[in-house]
Order: structure tokens, then sequence, then C-alpha cells
């Protein structure tokens, strides 16, 4: 089960690669792009949005969506090393003409709030973001990526992680990615 998993991620991480790679090399058309009022690639992700703050979920600014997009989904994942890329976050279904997703989401399988969009789980938690708790004193890659998709997905809110993944990866057309550092502190003795 471990081997199909680090396979089924190695997969999909090549095919999310290459499909940005490919958007942003099109110099004839402006690229599909992703921003965050929160932070941006390469800085270190604020601890409102990981287990050491808030742990909500953070904003985006989404533009420039390529035709003929249907919805559009967002996963998070940290990198662990080769065997292993925690996917904390999986969003899909969110209408392709939101320009904005707010922070703060609701922890629901399905998020009315943003035209019906759904969020997978990890169980035993709650559907929606999980925030990021790595283990202490070592900075890792967060990466956020965001997906413009063929077609609205036809799984349930609070689908697992894994299946959601797929499914997303399955529907790609184009996707654009916001990468973070974050180092959850080591604990400190009184």
């Amino acid at each position: 089960m471990r081997r199909r998993h680090f396979v089924q991620t190695l997969g999909v991480s090549a095919l999310v690669g290459s499909a940005g790679c490919a958007e942003q090399s099109d110099d004839t058309t402006s690229a599909f792009e992703v921003s965050s009022p929160a932070f941006s690639s390469g800085d270190e992700l604020p601890a409102r949005f990981t287990c050491d703050g808030d742990g909500v979920s953070p904003p985006f600014v989404i533009e420039r969506v390529p035709e003929p997009t249907a919805a559009l989904a967002i996963t998070a994942e940290y990198d662990g090393g080769v065997f292993s890329q925690p996917v904390f976050w999986t969003l899909w279904n969110v209408p392709p003409g939101t320009a904005r997703i707010p922070a703060a989401l609701p922890r629901e399988p399905t998020l009315d709030t943003l035209g019906g969009a759904r969020q997978g789980t990890h169980p035993p938690n709650d559907p929606g973001y999980e925030p990021p708790c790595p283990p202490a004193g070592q900075p890792y890659e967060h990466r956020f990526q965001v997906y413009a998709l063929g077609e609205e997905l036809s799984i349930e809110g609070g689908t697992e992680q894994e299946p959601a993944t797929e499914a997303i990866a399955n529907a790609l057309i184009a996707s654009a990615r916001l990468t973070v550092d974050y180092t959850h502190p080591a604990a400190t003795e009184s």
C-alpha cells in the first residue's frame, strides 16, 4: 500500500509539475496565475496558517483562468522527502469565475459560500484545511497548487485526500503554484 501511494504521489507530482511548466512557457497567451495577499512564493508561511497559529486556510487571488475551465481546485502538500508528500488540503469545484478565495474557509465538506465547492479530508479529521504541523526544528517546503480543471468533479465533499488528488490530476488543464517554507519551532524549556 505504501509503495502504491508513493508511485501515485510521484505520478501526480510529475503530471502537475509538467502541466504548470507547460502553461508558463507559452508566450502567446497570458499565463494562469495565482497569488496570495498573505505571502509570496519563496516566503515563510505565516504562523496564522499553521498549527502554531489560528490554523486557518490562506487566501488566494486567481487571474487569467484559461479556457475552457469548468472548475478550479487547490491542493496543499508539504515535502516530507522522497517517500512522503503529505497532502493537507484539497478543494475542488470552485466556480471558474472566482477571482478570490477568502482565508479561513469553514471546515465543511461543501462550501455554499464558495459556489458549492467541496473539500477533502484526512480521517479522522474534519473536511477542509488541516494546518501544517511538520516535525520541529527544520524547514519544510509547502506547495499550494491551484488548478484549472476541464470538468467539474463528481466526487463528494469529505472524500479522502488521495482519491480527491487523483481526480483533480485527471481533469487538469493548467496549474500555478506558490511555494513557501515553514519551520515548526522546537519546543522550548521554561
